[in-house]
Order: C-alpha cells, then sequence, then structure tokens
C-alpha cells in the first residue's frame, strides 16, 4: 500500500489509544465493526498518525528519526514494512 492510498482509507476508521497500543477499527456507515480491529504499537501509531496524501515515505522517515533516536535507513524500512502490513486494509478502499 502507497502513503496516499492509506490517507484517503484512514477516514474509513476510528482510532483510540489504549495503554501504549493504538487500536484502529473499520467503520461501516458510523457504525464501529469491532469484529474486526487492529493494534498498532508506537511505531505504527506514529506512522499512522502522520500519514496524509502530501507526505512522502521519505518524510515520514524523517519525522521518525527527529522523534525516535534511529537513523535513516531503518526509518524507511519501518515505515516501507508499516505500509506492506497495511494491506490489509485495502478491501476499506472503496
Amino acid at each position: 500500500m502507497d502513503i496516499q492510498t492509506l490517507s484517503r482509507i484512514k477516514s474509513k476508521f476510528v482510532a483510540r489509544q489504549v495503554a501504549e497500543e493504538l487500536v484502529i477499527v473499520p467503520l461501516s456507515g458510523n457504525v464501529a465493526q469491532m469484529n474486526e480491529l487492529f493494534t498498532l504499537n508506537e511505531t505504527g501509531k506514529f506512522i499512522w498518525e502522520n500519514v496524509s496524501e502530501d507526505k512522502t515515505t521519505a518524510q515520514i522517515s524523517a519525522l521518525m528519526t527527529a522523534e525516535f533516536d534511529i537513523d535513516e535507513q531503518t526509518a524507511q524500512r519501518d515505515v516501507e514494512t508499516f505500509l506492506s502490513q497495511m494491506d490489509m486494509l485495502e478491501k476499506y478502499n472503496n
């Protein structure tokens, strides 16, 4: 999945902080579909919250290096891994 696609489908989810994780739940109409929920760790939460159509993976990686004590290669790999794992959300892109 790419950043722009994820940005478009984010509006079809509700997100809530629970302890150290971010829980995202798909919406159907205005109702949360509690039979499908996803939890994101601190890194996933950071990426999710910074995804927007006007950002690139490189920009999000740069934000991560500023926020966390990691190098650019690690940040880029984390963003790419996160996006590939978000492919499961593709079914909400309609």
